[in-house]
């Protein structure tokens, strides 16, 4: 199969939630990229994943972090989804944040964060799968921001 459209367009009939992956660059600047490729792996060690596509403009940041944080986005939380979308990762005008242990960004009122220190990181095709070893997480009550069908939702109730 080659029709990548088609083939896009068939793997977003899988519901995913949002999130915010965030690290500092080795400047000490912080960096954030919208994914919603984020998977648990393991309980025992407790390792995540996510994907990092080849082409992102703060890939260097993320392949050579230590330390990222995995920010799970609440339904009221699209306009931070929107905004790390876009291709310049590093800007942080306007978003509040907190440092982790290791100065990630961490991003307030999320549903749940997951501090992470880079395990391993796969080349796979056009994308980078990053595994993390969660060190430290926390969650809270709410509803989740979807990507459903190339467009963002939430839970009807």
């Amino acid at each position: 199969m080659n029709d990548a459209k088609a083939l896009r367009q068939c793997l977003g009939k899988f519901a995913t939630g949002v999130t915010v992956v965030t690290c500092t660059d080795a400047a000490g600047n912080p960096c954030g990229i919208t994914a919603n490729s984020f998977s648990s792996v393991s309980l025992d060690p407790s390792l995540v994943l996510w994907n990092i596509a080849k082409v992102s403009s703060s890939l260097d940041a993320y392949l050579n972090a230590e330390h990222f944080v995995i920010n799970v986005l609440s339904e009221d939380q699209l306009p931070l989804a929107s905004n790390f979308a876009r291709s310049d990762h590093t800007l942080f005008k306007d978003v509040e944040f907190t440092a982790s242990e290791h100065n990630a960004p961490v991003l307030p009122d999320t549903l749940a964060t997951f501090e992470c220190s880079t395990y391993q990181i796969h080349d796979c095709g056009d994308h980078y799968v990053v595994i993390g070893e969660v060190t430290a997480f926390r969650s809270a009550d709410g509803n989740p921001l979807l990507f459903f069908g190339g467009n963002y939702r939430s839970i009807k109730t």
